[in-house]
């Protein structure tokens, strides 16, 4: 059976949601680094989501960019490039979404983040069909 190209795109538009919420916080006033973060790290998780589902991969509920981008690397080896860049990104998914969650990130962290994401939402887009890139 094919792959749910709809459902693929559906992931990559939220993807990308995610990624020009994470432009519009950077350059937010006030700055907020964890909406940056937050929304970089989901970007990330979003976009490996979208190529599992393209290649019918089953993957568990997570927010673990690692487990993601292991199961990413079984189908094509070049996402291993993103290992150390991504998989950080992990602890923003929740880290500093409720209080107590220690020092907020860094303008430089969030530059970071946000960089990341958009190298890997590309990097994914580039391996999937047009037809799964969303609708502008």
């Amino acid at each position: 059976m094919p792959p749910d190209w709809d459902l693929v795109r559906q992931w990559l538009e939220r993807s990308k949601a995610d990624l020009d919420g994470a432009e519009v916080a950077l350059a937010g006033d006030p700055l907020i680094t964890e909406h940056v973060c937050f929304h970089g790290q989901q970007a990330v998780e979003k976009a490996l989501k979208a190529f599992l589902v393209y290649h019918e991969v089953e993957f568990a509920w997570t927010h673990q960019i690692g487990f993601l981008l292991e199961l990413c690397v079984k189908l094509d080896n070049a996402f291993a490039r993103f290992v150390t860049l991504a998989v950080p990104l992990t602890e923003y998914s929740v880290g500093f979404r409720y209080p107590f969650c220690g020092q907020l990130p860094s303008l430089e962290q969030a530059h970071v983040a946000l960089e990341t994401a958009r190298k890997v939402f590309q990097f994914v887009a580039d391996r999937l069909p047009q037809e799964t890139h969303p609708r502008v």
